[in-house]
């Protein structure tokens, strides 16, 4: 084993320990869960931890140095986010691995039963409804995904995912070209393990376009502050149309709606 691979070595460990730390605290955690729904000043993340400025402040420290969040300066205040959608992703692959059920957890604020059924995981679909999406999406030959062994499931990961031969028709008819899509400098898509359901729902580049146009079609509607989704009317009609997807009862549904 030569020098520089002893030094590389080290150097990736101790950036592996300086994150394994960051987020080896229930507060950080938190706060980086809080984020996976968008970005955030101090006093929002005060409010919905019940946490002190102090508090907040020193864990949002140790969580920029060890590369896991950004903050920009908005006038008086600073705005927090993620760095990018890799954390979001580990975040998830990690709750897979604790196998903790909704009910179970208590370092997300304000948790409730609905974020199993329909939640962004950082700027992708995912619960119930991410998962239908993706299982839709598969089976229609828009993806074609690498089976998941029992063995990657428990450590908290999914197969690879790459274009079917029905791609450019069925993500045209979601309004998304896939041929654009990948001219992100990210990864195209991804099958990233659904915590709650411990099955894949679409992460990358396509998730990102498919959550957008989710938004921008009106289908469906983010909670302020929180990961819930809420689908609407519109969502429900357009998912079983274009997808042939009937989502369960207890799918948080915009007030006034009806399945």
């Amino acid at each position: 084993m030569n020098v520089m691979y002893q030094e590389n070595v080290m150097d990736t460990t101790m950036r592996l320990l300086a994150v394994t730390q960051a987020l080896a605290d229930p507060l950080r955690l938190a706060l980086v869960q809080r984020l996976m729904a968008g970005e955030a000043t101090t006093s929002e993340l005060m409010a919905e931890t019940g946490a002190t400025q102090s508090n907040v402040s020193n864990h949002l420290a140790v969580l920029r140095e060890s590369g896991l969040v950004n903050a920009q300066r908005v006038g008086r205040q600073s705005v927090y986010a993620l760095r990018d959608a890799t954390v979001a992703q580990a975040i998830e692959s990690l709750l897979a691995l604790a196998g903790a059920s909704p009910q179970q957890q208590r370092i997300q604020p304000r948790q409730t039963p609905a974020i199993a059924a329909a939640r962004t995981c950082y700027d992708h679909l995912a619960g119930r409804l991410g998962v239908a999406l993706y299982d839709a999406l598969v089976a229609r030959g828009a993806l074609l995904a690498s089976p998941v062994s029992d063995h990657v499931m428990r450590a908290g990961q999914a197969g690879a995912v790459t274009l079917g031969s029905a791609a450019a028709d069925v993500f045209g008819a979601l309004g998304i070209d896939p041929n654009v899509v990948r001219r992100e400098r990210r990864r195209l898509a991804t099958a990233c393990l659904d915590w709650t359901e411990r099955r894949p729902h679409l992460g990358g580049a396509l998730g990102a376009a498919l959550w957008a146009q989710c938004l921008a079609r009106g289908w469906v509607i983010r909670q302020p502050g929180t990961r819930e989704v809420i689908v609407t009317d519109a969502g429900r009609q357009s998912f079983h149309e274009l997808l042939g997807v009937t989502l369960e009862a207890d799918t948080p549904a915009l007030a006034g709606s009806h399945a």
